[in-house]
């Protein structure tokens, strides 16, 4: 008797379970913002050489690859985020490379997608500025799709 009162008390905690207490994989997730590198004069795609990115007044480097795009979150609670883009970074050599700084300025959108899996952000891109160094290697930048809602295509072009 003990036994089924103990088993109707558990599948009855068991069915009590909602839905949102898992977050599903399928689910989207805050997407980060596409970058594609492309050759002034062509316009074609263009591997940037020993590419560094890295946040600004920040010592963790985010990538640090030779590529012709990637994928950089954006800050969820400011409407800034600014990286340092150094090109022909030598890990063995102090300052190496020439970097530019990227500001990065847009607004965002939180979405609540349940308990389990809390905030979704999408972004609308406003503006892209390139920081003038006068040895500036990105030429100029392009806002291909503004507002960031997935992760399948270029958001912004930069030519070097």
């Amino acid at each position: 008797m003990k036994k089924s009162i103990l088993i109707l008390i558990l599948s009855c905690f068991n069915i009590s379970c909602e839905p949102d207490d898992i977050c599903l994989s399928s689910l989207p997730d805050t997407p980060k913002l596409i970058v594609g590198f492309f050759d002034q004069s062509t316009g074609l795609k263009k591997e940037v050489p020993n590419l560094k990115v890295q946040g600004f007044n920040n010592n963790n480097i985010y990538i640090f690859q030779t590529t012709d795009s990637l994928s950089i979150p954006l800050k969820n609670l400011d409407k800034i985020t600014n990286y340092s883009f150094t090109k022909d970074f030598d890990e063995n050599v102090d300052n190496s490379g020439n970097s530019d700084n990227v500001i990065i300025n847009y607004q965002h959108n939180h979405m609540y997608v349940s308990r389990a899996c809390g905030y979704v952000s999408n972004y609308n891109l406003d503006q892209i500025v390139i920081e003038n160094d006068n040895l500036n290697w990105i030429v100029r930048t392009e806002i291909i799709n503004s507002e960031i809602k997935e992760e399948k295509s270029i958001h912004v072009k930069i030519f070097h």
